[in-house]
């Protein structure tokens, strides 16, 4: 298997997959985002503890005991991602598709900068160049609404710490996204617990079985591109990612226009081509499949 399909193959498809996400969503019934959250953590679990259990892949206590800086790394990947999953859920449910695109457009921007500042990653010509179309792309759209989009803001950095603790995770992504979803796993039960006890109406418990099965489907719709990131993201530079990231708003972007029929916003329009021409430039190396002269390793 070659080094593209393993790494930025990998990574370029959970962008994908995360990009056709609200299609998913947009069968989704009304309801509260909080159950949601809780609901897609509690089948995570379950998932999760099945596969590994499918898979003869018990948790590895002693080795993780004995590394307490990659606990502590995956530790704080599931509550930084947990601020990511509430902000890309309230836009969904919320019908603002064209937000999430906003603030994936400048996640990869985050990436980069982390590539550089924290894994001390040096940046090839190409990227140099799409990271300055970026940016020019980004100043134009900053430039015509006259003032920083904050939300966006938070939830890209906040979507760029997830990638760069994740980085540094050596251990599988079924087992990081377990521990990841168990640390999570108190507050969802116990939310759900009080929307059960306060009598509050509750979809899994009122709703038909196809709205308990999307219900549940929400956990591995949301689990299979974060795997395939966390899998992807450990065989791919840091800063590629950033680059590669901007399939995902990209697709968000048109699905918004051409699907979900909001309304065209022009300066995005603009910002969009800017973006997509610095990720085809970022593109153009890795299609240079370089042979190992022989004896390498």
């Amino acid at each position: 298997m070659t080094p593209l399909l393993l790494g930025p193959g990998v990574v370029a498809l959970s962008f994908i997959l995360w990009g056709l996400l609200p299609l998913y969503y947009q069968f989704m019934p009304q309801l509260s985002m909080w159950e949601l959250l809780s609901h897609r953590v509690i089948w995570s679990v379950l998932l999760l503890a099945l596969l590994l259990r499918l898979t003869a892949r018990p948790l590895p206590w002693h080795q993780l005991r004995a590394e307490p800086r990659q606990l502590l790394l995956i530790l704080c990947a599931g509550p930084v991602m947990s601020i990511s999953w509430s902000m890309f859920t309230w836009c969904l449910i919320t019908g603002q598709v064209l937000a999430t695109s906003l603030a994936f457009f400048m996640t990869p921007l985050f990436n980069i900068v982390f590539a550089v500042l924290f894994l001390k990653e040096r940046l090839t010509p190409q990227k140099h160049l799409a990271v300055a179309l970026a940016l020019a792309g980004l100043a134009y759209m900053l430039f015509q609404y006259g003032e920083l989009p904050w939300f966006s803001l938070i939830m890209g950095a906040n979507f760029a710490c997830y990638g760069l603790l994740k980085k540094q995770v050596r251990y599988g992504a079924d087992h990081s996204l377990y521990i990841e979803a168990l640390v999570q796993l108190p507050l969802a039960l116990a939310f759900v617990a009080w929307l059960t006890l306060s009598g509050q109406p509750s979809l899994l418990l009122e709703g038909s079985w196809g709205e308990r099965l999307l219900l549940i489907g929400s956990a591995p719709a949301t689990l299979i591109p974060v795997g395939l990131f966390c899998y992807g993201m450990m065989r791919t530079r840091l800063s590629t990612v950033g680059l590669l990231q901007y399939i995902e708003p990209s697709l968000a972007f048109l699905l918004a226009l051409f699907w979900f029929g909001e309304r065209p916003d022009p300066v995005k329009e603009v910002g969009f081509m800017f973006v997509w021409a610095g990720l085809l430039v970022s593109l153009l190396p890795l299609h240079r499949l370089r042979r190992q002269p022989r004896g390498a390793p």
